[in-house]
This record gives C-alpha cells, structure tokens and sequence, in this order.
C-alpha cells in the first residue's frame, strides 16, 4: 500500500512537471495606442482595472512617442487575465511637455508647472466611458481620449 502510495505521487510530479500545474489564470497581452484630441498621446499611463475587482488581475502600461503600448508578451502567459476592464489614462505635463517624472497626483509634491493633461472623464475609474475585453485571440485596442480644457 505504501508503495503505490508513493508512485502516485511519483506520477503527479512527473504529470505536473510536464504539463504545469499551476492554479493561476491564464494571462494574455494587450497592445494598442492612445490618441488624444486626434493626435498621438506619448508618456500616457494606461490603467486596466478588472471590474470583477481581482486588484491581482489589474495592471498598467505607458505609452512610447507615437502613442502605441504593450502590457505583456504574447505567448508567454504574461499580461492581463481573461475579462472585463474599464480603462482609465493620466498625462502629467511639466512646463507643457509630457513627462513620468512628475508627482504621480501628489498635491504636496506637485510643482508649479505641473498639471494633468487627461480630461476628468477619462481618468476616473467610476467615469470612464472606455472599456476592455481581454482575452485569448488578438487584444489590440484603439483608444481616443479627451485633453483637460
């Protein structure tokens, strides 16, 4: 009895070894680019938030120069969880240029030519009208969004 005790577990290694055992969820990247008033948005903070509210399945990306991003690596399980996701975004300009270093929404680090450049809508996650399906198959989002007037 002990021995076939012991090639069980044998079986479940090697079965777990071969083919994975874990329990985390699938992930699956997402890519896309950021317009804003029509144009491209560079230096953007783009949020999915999972509206099932896993915080583990939420994540962001940020955006290059010509306002394209990727969260993840396609086919190597890395990104986001399969579902539903508002989509929140934040521009921090300083001196009128976007940048990352400023105060991440800091009031007491904020520096006088600092400002966000998103309109309200888009940055809140109980406003935001842009949503999200991720899952297996292409993710490639395009989203337009407003400036702060």
């Amino acid at each position: 009895m002990k021995f076939r005790l012991i090639e069980q577990y044998l079986f479940a290694f090697v079965v777990c070894s071969l083919f994975g055992c874990s329990s985390e969820p699938s992930r699956y990247a997402a890519t896309g680019t950021v317009s804003m008033d029509g144009a491209p948005a560079s230096l953007v903070i783009v949020s999915f938030h999972s509206v099932s509210g896993d915080a583990k399945a939420s994540g962001s990306g940020k955006t290059d120069e010509a306002g394209k991003f990727t969260v993840g690596e396609a086919g190597k399980n890395s990104g986001f969880q399969a579902g539903e996701y508002k989509v929140t975004f934040s521009q921090t300009l300083v001196k009128g240029k976007p940048t990352l270093a400023g105060s991440g929404g800091k009031a007491e680090e904020k520096t006088a030519t600092e400002r966000e450049a998103v309109a309200d809508e888009f940055r809140s996650i109980d406003k935001t009208p842009v949503t999200a399906r991720i899952g297996s198959g292409s993710n490639d989002f395009k989203f337009e969004i407003k400036s702060k007037k």
